[in-house]
C-alpha cells in the first residue's frame, strides 16, 4: 500500500449488511490502515447510530475527517464535533437520491425530511465530494449548497490483470451479463421480462445473473419456469476478483436495468475490458457508460430494453465501436488517475490551515 504521507484510520460500525452485530474485531490493521469498529446503539436498514463515535474522534484528534453518505447519523455527529475540535471535514455524499419505487415509502419520507430540515448542516463541511456532475447539480439546486463548495471526484475502477482478446459480431451462444444486487431496487424484473423478447430473435442467448440475492431470486425462478426460460437465465450467486472480470470478458453485452444509479461501477468494470452496456433511466449510469459512446440507452419497458440488447448482439460493427468507446471511457477512471485528486484535496486543505 502507498502511504502517501498520511496515517489513515477507518472508523466504521461493527455490523454486517445482514444485521449481525459485534461479530468482527473491535480493532485491526488492514493493509496498513487502522480499522476501528464501533458498536451501534441501534440500526435500521443500512443505517447505524453509535454514541461511541464522538469519544473515538476526540481520542484520535484527526486533522481531516472524511465522512461518507449523506443523511446518516454520523454526518450530523461529525458536523457538531468539527467546530469544537477544529479539524477539517469533507462529506462524500454518494448521491443517495433514489426514487420512491427504489426505496419504499418510509425511507423515501425520511430522505425528504432530512433534505428539508438538515440541509443547512452541509455548510459546516469544508467540501462536499460528488461522484458525478449530476450529483453536484442536485446538491446545489435542491439542497442549496454553493457550487464552489462541491468537488466532483468519481469512484475509481481497477484495471484487471488478466489478458484477454474479445471478438465481436453475431455469434452463437451470445451472453448477456448482469452483476449486482438481485433486488427490486435494481429493477431486475425489467431485465428478466426483456429476455423473453431477446430469445425470440436470438434463440441461443443466455442471461447470466451475478450477485447477492435480496429476496428476488424466488420470483425470478417462478417467472422463468412459467415462461420456459429455465435454460436461458443462469444465476451464479456472488463472484469477486479476477473471476468477476472473466465474466465481463466472456460477455457480449452488460445489461443494467436500474432506473437510478448513484454512480454505477459495474458499467465501468464492463467497459474496461471492452464490453458495451445497455442502460435505462437516469443517474450515474449516464456518466459511467455514456449512450452512443459506451452504451445504448433504452426506454424502461421490456420490449425497448430487449431491442437495445438485440441491436448490439446482431450488429458487430456497432458492438465493436461501443466496446472501444467503453474501454477508452473507463480508462479515465482507473485508480492511478483518481487517487491524486484526493491527495491534492487533502494537501490543499492542510496548507490552507
Amino acid at each position: 500500500m502507498v502511504r502517501r504521507g498520511y496515517d489513515v484510520y477507518v472508523v466504521t460500525y461493527n455490523r454486517l449488511r445482514q444485521g449481525d452485530v459485534g461479530s468482527l474485531p473491535r480493532y485491526e490493521v488492514v493493509n496498513g490502515v487502522h480499522v476501528i469498529r464501533l458498536r451501534p446503539d441501534f440500526i435500521w436498514s443500512h443505517g447505524s447510530y453509535s454514541s461511541e463515535l464522538p469519544v473515538v474522534i476526540r481520542e484520535l484528534k484527526p486533522d481531516i475527517v472524511h465522512v461518507h453518505v449523506w443523511r446518516h447519523p454520523h454526518v450530523f455527529q461529525i458536523a457538531r464535533l468539527k467546530s469544537r475540535l477544529k479539524f477539517k471535514a469533507f462529506l462524500h455524499g454518494h448521491a443517495p437520491f433514489h426514487r420512491l419505487n427504489q426505496l419504499g415509502f418510509i425511507t423515501w419520507l425520511y430522505h425528504r425530511f432530512i433534505d428539508d430540515m438538515a440541509k443547512s448542516l452541509l455548510n459546516l463541511y469544508d467540501t462536499y465530494i460528488a461522484l458525478t456532475p449530476l450529483e453536484k447539480d442536485i446538491v446545489a439546486r435542491k439542497l442549496g449548497l454553493l457550487s464552489d463548495k462541491i468537488m466532483v471526484i468519481p469512484n475509481g475502477v481497477d484495471f484487471p490483470r488478466l489478458t484477454f482478446n474479445k471478438t465481436y459480431g453475431n455469434k452463437r451462444n451470445s451472453k448477456i451479463l448482469y452483476l449486482g444486487r438481485i433486488s427490486r431496487e435494481k429493477n431486475i424484473p425489467l431485465l428478466i421480462k426483456a429476455i423473453k423478447y431477446v430469445v425470440k430473435e436470438i434463440t441461443d442467448a443466455k442471461l447470466v445473473l451475478v450477485g447477492p440475492d435480496e429476496g428476488l431470486i424466488k420470483w425470478i425462478y417462478n417467472y422463468i419456469k412459467k415462461q420456459d426460460l429455465k435454460h436461458t437465465v443462469i444465476y451464479l450467486g456472488s463472484i469477486y476478483g479476477e473471476r468477476k472480470f472473466k465474466l465481463y470478458v466472456s460477455s457480449d453485452v452488460y445489461a443494467l436495468p436500474s432506473l437510478y444509479e448513484a454512480f454505477s461501477i459495474t458499467t465501468l468494470e464492463a467497459g474496461i475490458v471492452g464490453t458495451p452496456s445497455v442502460i435505462t433511466g437516469y443517474g450515474g449510469q449516464l456518466y459511467t457508460a455514456p449512450p452512443g459512446i459506451a452504451s445504448l440507452w433504452a426506454k424502461p419497458t421490456p420490449k425497448d430494453f430487449s431491442k437495445a440488447i438485440i441491436t448490439i448482439l446482431n450488429d458487430g460493427k456497432m458492438q465493436k465501436r461501443l466496446a472501444e468507446g467503453a474501454k477508452k471511457h473507463a480508462e479515465k477512471f482507473v485508480w492511478n488517475r483518481i487517487l491524486p485528486m484526493y491527495e491534492k484535496l487533502y494537501d490543499n486543505i492542510i496548507k490552507d490551515g
